[in-house]
């Protein structure tokens, strides 16, 4: 199998949950997890309105076994401004059966010490499903945080640009424990085998700006 390789640089403002390094659409994560063996570097940068840029980085990886598939990973903010612990992701995810969806359960934000905790907040445990209709993909989950519960909704499809996959993504989360919802729309292109970009816009339906996002993907084969 060939070796792919990936580093992830981004711009995001996202408003709430610690879905950085956990496989998923826009700002919810989904039922998908990196190949066999392979190890996602990231690299993030926040953008907000009147609020210091913050800077993070992790990774995330995977295991397949016949139809299991794990993932797991870390991420840091780095920096001198509000620093912050490493915090881990881990995800399980299952499709027993071809005409079933993609059913996955996982959890964000993990941190290690409860003085950790208290920082970076508590973590976000979810149940999703991942199903493939041909002409588009649908996502479906719920997460369990501490004063955050949320439930999300996601579409994407893939169309060919020049001879390569544009895949369109749009979700929708709620945050603020329920009290509002974030919508985005976005994509992501992959270059070649290696590079992919991704990049979408964010907006709370009720009050609060939009933010952009911005990342470069590059995958390792181990």
């Amino acid at each position: 199998m060939r070796i792919r390789a990936a580093i992830l640089v981004v711009m995001v403002l996202s408003p709430a949950l610690a879905l950085a390094s956990s496989t998923g659409l826009n700002n919810i994560p989904t039922a998908d997890t990196p190949g066999h063996r392979e190890i996602v570097f990231q690299g993030f940068i926040n953008l907000a309105d009147n609020k210091p840029d913050d800077q993070f980085a992790g990774f995330k990886t995977g295991l397949r076994f016949s139809e299991h598939r794990f993932e797991w990973g870390l991420d840091t903010r780095l920096g001198d401004h509000d620093p912050r612990a490493a915090v881990f992701q881990v995800k399980y995810a299952v499709q027993p059966w071809e005409t079933l969806p993609l059913v996955a359960v996982g959890a964000t934000n993990l941190a290690v010490t409860p003085g950790d905790r208290d920082r970076v907040g508590q973590p976000f445990k979810f149940v999703v499903i991942t199903e493939d209709f041909g002409w588009l993909r649908g996502h479906a989950g719920y997460g369990l945080q501490q004063n955050n519960n949320a439930a999300f909704f996601g579409l994407d499809k893939t169309v060919p640009l020049f001879d390569r996959d544009l895949m369109l993504r749009t979700d929708v989360i709620q945050i603020e424990d329920e009290r509002q919802w974030l919508g985005s729309g976005g994509f992501i292109y992959f270059l070649d085998g290696n590079v992919a970009v991704e990049s979408w816009v964010s907006q709370p339906f009720d009050h609060g700006k939009a933010s952009f996002t911005l990342k470069l993907n590059l995958i390792f084969k181990y």
